[in-house]
C-alpha cells in the first residue's frame, strides 16, 4: 500500500506559543490571524508540491521561525523539483498577496490589505538567505546544482552566519532608537539561534 504523502506526527514547539501570545499582546487580533493565516497558507504550498512529487512527510514541527518539516524522501529529488517544493510557500503567499491587494482595491475594505501585506511580508521574510528560512534552501540547491553538494552548503553557510549576525546588530541598534525596536532584536536572536542549531554550532546539533 502506498504510504500518505503527509502522514507525520504534529509537534508544537513552546517557542510558537510564546511567538502568538507576544503577538496577540502587541498587534490587534486581525493581525495576528492575518499572519497565522499566511503561515498555514505558506506551508500548504511546500505540502501541495510535496504531495505533487510524491514525497511523504515524517514529522511536522512548529516553532517561532515557522515549521520544520522532516522528509528524508526529498534527498531522492533533482535539485530541480527540490527547488520547486522549496519556494512553493513562498509562491503561494505572493500569489495570495496579489490576489487579497485587487480584493482590497475591489471592495475598499481594510482587512484583506491587511491579510496582502501579511503574506508578502512572510514571503520577504522567508526568502531571506538564513538557515533555516527557504531563501537558505534554495540558495543551497542552486550552488550544489553548480558547484558540489559540498561547496554549496560551505558558502551558504558562510552566507546565512553573516546574515543573522548583521541583523542581529541591525536589531540591537533598533532596540535602542526605537520603542517597539525590541521585537526586531527578539526575532533576530531568535533566527541567529536557529542559524546556529542548524549549523550544528549550538548545543543540540543540527535540526531536521
Amino acid at each position: 500500500m502506498p504510504q500518505r504523502p503527509f502522514s507525520a506526527a504534529v509537534r508544537v514547539n513552546a517557542s510558537f506559543w510564546l511567538l502568538v501570545l507576544l503577538a496577540a499582546i502587541v498587534s490587534p487580533l486581525t493581525v495576528v490571524a492575518a499572519v497565522l493565516t499566511a503561515a498555514a497558507l505558506h506551508e500548504l504550498g511546500h505540502l501541495a508540491a510535496m504531495r505533487y512529487y510524491g514525497v511523504s512527510v515524517k514529522r511536522f514541527r512548529l516553532t517561532a521561525l515557522g515549521a520544520e518539516l522532516d522528509a528524508p524522501a526529498l534527498a531522492r529529488l533533482s535539485y530541480g523539483r527540490e527547488l520547486i517544493v522549496t519556494l512553493a510557500g513562498v509562491t503561494v503567499n505572493l500569489f495570495c498577496a496579489v490576489l487579497l491587494a485587487l480584493l482590497g482595491l475591489r471592495t475598499w475594505r481594510e482587512w484583506p490589505f491587511v491579510f496582502a501585506g501579511a503574506n508578502l511580508v512572510l514571503a520577504a521574510f522567508n526568502l531571506l538567505p538564513v538557515v533555516p528560512l527557504d531563501g537558505a534552501r534554495a540558495l543551497c540547491l542552486a550552488l550544489s546544482f553548480f558547484l558540489g553538494p559540498t561547496a554549496g552548503e560551505r558558502v551558504t553557510a558562510s552566507v546565512s552566519l553573516a546574515c543573522s549576525l548583521a541583523l542581529c546588530a541591525l536589531g540591537l541598534k533598533l532596540s535602542l532608537g526605537l520603542h517597539s525596536g525590541w521585537l526586531f532584536a527578539f526575532a533576530s536572536l531568535g533566527l541567529l539561534w536557529g542559524t546556529l542549531r542548524q549549523l550544528g554550532l549550538a548545543r543540540g546539533g543540527k535540526s531536521v
